[in-house]
């Protein structure tokens, strides 16, 4: 999971080089087949990224967070469909003029050296995890906490009655994690009667052990 960083004053002038925009949950940013003529940065919210294949069929590809860059495609043409998950705030970029900008050039550089690893990550889960731990691994992207590739022990105390919003549907999480929409719901159930979440409703979810959790998910 990716973290916004605060921004140097070069930053923020190269930043200023963009447009800002507010865009409200469930729009869609770019759609799959547009020319890629913008290049985008989540400065707040939720954003999940998704191809639709000829038959109809949905994948996600990705669930993005502050301080993504999205929308460059293969640099002629989007990839994927953009759509908010919660209100966002999004950095607009013309790559013509983004890229004509050292200090942007930087930024989007660094960006993107992080998402690969996530995306490393992401090929791992989908080719060697289990369902449980697929869904475990998912939902250990809530604890931010606990977020990065060594362990840094448990988080703080009080942290079991903490409720944390589920931004996608379990359809939604299916497509991503390359499961059926019974596959998802079976696992959480599991780690329900396990005792490891509660649910307080259908879009929420306190995390009763996030070690684990963590340990299930098969992070460290």
């Amino acid at each position: 999971m990716l973290f916004a960083i605060t921004p140097s004053g070069e930053e923020k002038s190269a930043a200023a080089m963009g447009m800002r925009r507010s865009f409200l949950a469930r729009e869609i940013i770019c759609q799959q087949g547009d020319t890629a003529e913008c290049v985008y940065r989540l400065g707040h919210g939720v954003v999940m990224l998704y191809q639709i294949l000829q038959d109809g069929r949905r994948q996600i590809v990705d669930v993005l967070d502050a301080g993504d860059y999205f929308g460059f495609g293969d640099g002629n043409v989007q990839d994927c469909f953009a759509e908010t998950l919660t209100d966002c705030e999004i950095t607009v970029w013309r790559i013509r003029e983004a890229q004509s900008c050292p200090v942007w050039c930087e930024g989007f550089s660094r960006g993107v050296q992080r998402k690969l690893g996530a995306m490393h990550d992401h090929v791992t889960l989908l080719g060697k995890k289990t369902a449980l731990e697929r869904v475990s691994s998912m939902l250990m992207r809530l604890v931010r906490e606990c977020a990065g590739r060594v362990c840094r022990g448990a988080p703080p105390s009080g942290y079991a009655t903490r409720i944390h919003d589920l931004h996608m549907s379990r359809q939604e999480m299916a497509d991503y994690l390359g499961l059926t929409l019974e596959t998802v719901s079976r696992a959480i159930s599991q780690l329900k009667r396990d005792g490891l979440i509660e649910l307080p409703r259908p879009s929420q979810i306190v995390i009763k052990d996030p070690c684990r959790l963590c340990r299930l998910a098969v992070l460290h």
